[in-house]
């Protein structure tokens, strides 16, 4: 019996990250990438002074700390979701939050439906638990109630994952008219939703960002959120909160997994929300994260907007290109590593095969500087012009 073989179905079938297996290149200081969402330190807040913060140096709870989850109460307050301290579970980052959900709902027997394309890391989550992924169709507008309803009818999923805000990878924002279905719609079926929202505090463009969960009256819910898209994702800290039936299993899978989440990170991360400067740094990011998609959107449009067809997102980190017919979205990034530029194919973000799994890039502007997004732009039409020659 080789060592594999005593692996569960599940670990044996993994797939690696194509995001993380490309930081490396990321990190040769003559790489221009557009690949990973990662946010520019450039912009984030110096870190506390230790001494100044709670003492964190004994084993904490599992729930998180107390003044953290008081304080995410307060910021979920003012998003329209009304909760209690003990329905906040701090978690190492939203990612582990997917996982503590997908351990206590999803085994080989599962189904669980999600947008189509959608979070990478998300299917890499689900598929650890032996899930089926069942994609369903989304528009611009968010996903398609119709085949929404028909797949809930036909599959009998054990939940429904969506990112309404700024979607990763497709930039989407969903109308409040959709947000409102999609809830009825679940009530209806009593089915349960996860609604993961790191992105919405990156908003460039009116529009609604009201939580679906908050317009949920009976049916269940997770909702996550993260600071690491807006503070320190060096730290790792995220948070979910959930309807009261979930919550005491999602404790107990907390402390089964690593007892709690690093408590100085906790406290950093309340005392900068204490302090109450949180506000001002969320707008300077949104000025200077507004500058670089209007650069890399005029960039697109004047080098590449007669082959790709290009939607300007109204926040988050991304662009969601397609590329022409016949181009491959790996071959694309090949071409580009050979030209010093990194680019994300769109092929991880289909759980299921697509005509469009091999048709797109996603392009992140967040960490860029202003002048190297220009010339990364520029790289980018050199490669794709010449792969079509």
């Amino acid at each position: 019996m080789s060592l594999t073989d005593r692996f569960n179905p599940a670990a044996q079938r993994m797939e690696s990250s194509l995001v993380r297996e490309l930081l490396h290149y990321a990190q040769q200081p003559d790489m221009l990438s557009l690949a990973g969402g990662l946010p520019d330190e450039r912009h984030m807040p110096a870190f506390p002074e230790v001494s100044q913060v709670a003492d964190s140096r004994q084993y904490g709870p599992s729930e998180g700390e107390g003044p953290l989850r008081a304080q995410i109460v307060e910021l979920l307050a003012q998003r329209g979701l009304k909760i209690s301290q003990p329905q906040v579970l701090i978690t190492n980052g939203s990612q582990q939050g997917l996982d503590i959900v997908s351990r206590l709902l999803l085994d080989a027997q599962s189904v669980i439906l999600t947008e189509e394309p959608t979070y990478l890391a998300a299917i890499q989550v689900f598929k650890l638990q032996g899930a089926q992924i069942v994609s369903v169709a989304s528009d611009e507008q968010g996903m398609s109630i119709e085949a929404l309803r028909a797949a809930i009818d036909t599959h009998q999923p054990k939940a429904v994952y969506l990112i309404p805000n700024f979607q990763n990878p497709a930039g989407h924002c969903y109308s409040r008219e959709r947000r409102e279905a999609i809830a009825q719609l679940l009530d209806e079926k009593n089915q349960l939703l996860i609604e993961d929202d790191p992105y919405r505090d990156l908003c460039y463009d009116p529009v609604d960002l009201t939580p679906i969960t908050s317009l949920i009256q009976q049916a269940p819910w997770v909702y996550m959120g993260s600071f690491s898209k807006v503070l320190w994702p060096g730290l790792r800290t995220g948070y979910l909160a959930s309807c009261e039936e979930l919550r005491p299993y999602l404790v107990k899978i907390k402390q089964a997994t690593d007892l709690h989440t690093n408590r100085l990170g906790q406290a950093m991360i309340s005392q900068f929300l204490a302090s109450g400067a949180l506000p001002a740094h969320l707008q300077t990011l949104r000025e200077v994260y507004r500058e670089k998609r209007d650069i890399m959107a005029q960039a697109l449009e004047t080098h590449l907007g007669d082959l790709l067809q290009i939607t300007v997102p109204k926040g988050g980190m991304f662009f969601w290109v397609q590329l022409p017919e016949g181009l491959s979205s790996r071959q694309v990034m090949e071409a580009a590593l050979q030209r010093k530029l990194l680019v994300l194919p769109g092929t991880p973000f289909f759980a299921q095969p697509s005509e469009w799994d091999d048709r797109c890039l996603r392009l992140s502007f967040a960490r860029v500087d202003r002048q190297d997004l220009q010339r990364a732009i520029q790289l980018l039409n050199q490669v794709i012009r010449s792969l079509l020659a």
